[in-house]
């Protein structure tokens, strides 16, 4: 297929995919102001109806943020509206377990995610074509030995050069892999930064909550002293238990459903125990010190399994750039 024409259907078929984005947008913001006012009212029955603001509270509300939230976050949000309705259920509900486990970043939800992964979908067709686009365009053919070229008409012929058409066939390959797989690899790392902060941090907050119910709290009470003491993300997760409780939630129902939202060992063996504690009636704060001081071995137990995977890790780079490094200077020496 001649570059041109491939270049061609691109431009219409990117032109065909901004229209209809554009007619998909129009339809989503006709009702967008009236559904969220509507959605919060429906949401909040038992508030107050002085205690609802006003229009110009809402407006306010509206232009707060930063740039990213009020104008990059709906047409990402848009974008994802349109390719939820090609993904799996299955998989949306995977994404937003996830996108939950990672704190919601950026307040990415799993609409906003696929509409990001698109872009560097597209960002990424778009920089293998334009390395690939100079090795792919016809080239004038080569003088026989018959025929004479003047010395302009020579000088105008390009080049050729094998290895730098394999370097950007390579460079391309990097491009696709790197655009496709980077959206996904970030948010997988998010994910696992966040369940080892929770990890590292759970021992600590035991420590917290049994001191709390040793000085005669309960145990709902000390999650709120503990959440309101903390900024981490185990904190905040024990305020929205702690908010889980207030608005209704059985103890047991609401620590099953933080074990299943973060997917932490510790922490769900930490949600069994006090599950099984409160159905058997055993002390809280005995329950709340042996935990704690179990969370505490274990701790001990990762730091030192790290430590031995240590001098494994720091092999390859020796062996790569340190021995190398030390082999040349040896040599000009």
């Amino acid at each position: 297929m001649p570059p041109t024409l491939f270049l061609l259907g691109g431009l219409i078929g990117v032109s065909a995919l901004g229209l209809l984005f554009v007619l998909l947008g129009l339809g989503f913001s006709s009702t967008s102001a009236e559904a969220r006012r509507l959605a919060q009212y429906v949401a909040n029955p038992i508030e107050d109806q002085a205690a609802r603001p006003d229009p110009l509270t809402y407006r306010r509300a509206e232009l707060q943020g930063t740039f990213g939230q009020r104008l990059l976050l709906p047409w990402f949000r848009r974008l994802g509206d349109l390719l939820s309705f090609l993904a799996p259920n299955r998989s949306l509900a995977s994404l937003r377990h996830q996108l939950t486990i990672a704190g919601n970043p950026l307040g990415l939800g799993p609409r906003e995610f696929y509409g990001l992964q698109l872009i560097f979908i597209v960002l990424s067709f778009y920089l293998a074509y334009t390395l690939v686009a100079p090795v792919l365009a016809p080239h004038p053919a080569a003088p026989t030995t018959g025929s004479a070229l003047s010395n302009s008409q020579s000088a105008t012929l390009p080049p050729a050069n094998p290895q730098l058409n394999l370097y950007r066939f390579a460079g391309a390959i990097l491009a696709l892999l790197i655009g496709t797989r980077l959206p996904k690899t970030w948010l997988r790392g998010r994910v696992r930064a966040r369940q080892q902060r929770i990890r590292r941090n759970l021992p600590d907050a035991l420590d917290m909550l049994s001191v709390c119910a040793d000085a005669g709290l309960g145990f709902d009470q000390a999650l709120q002293r503990v959440s309101e003491r903390w900024n981490t993300p185990l904190g905040k997760e024990f305020a929205r238990l702690v908010e889980e409780m207030t608005m209704g939630l059985s103890r047991s129902e609401a620590l099953r459903s933080l074990a299943d939202r973060l997917n932490v060992d510790e922490l769900s063996s930490f949600a069994a125990v006090m599950i099984q504690s409160d159905q058997m009636g055993v002390s809280i704060t005995q329950t709340l010190r042996s935990q704690a001081e179990q969370m505490r071995v274990e701790r001990r137990h990762r730091a030192q399994e790290e430590a031995r995977k240590a001098p494994l890790k720091m092999l390859l780079p020796m062996i790569c750039l340190i021995l190398p490094a030390m082999a040349w200077l040896l040599s000009a020496l």
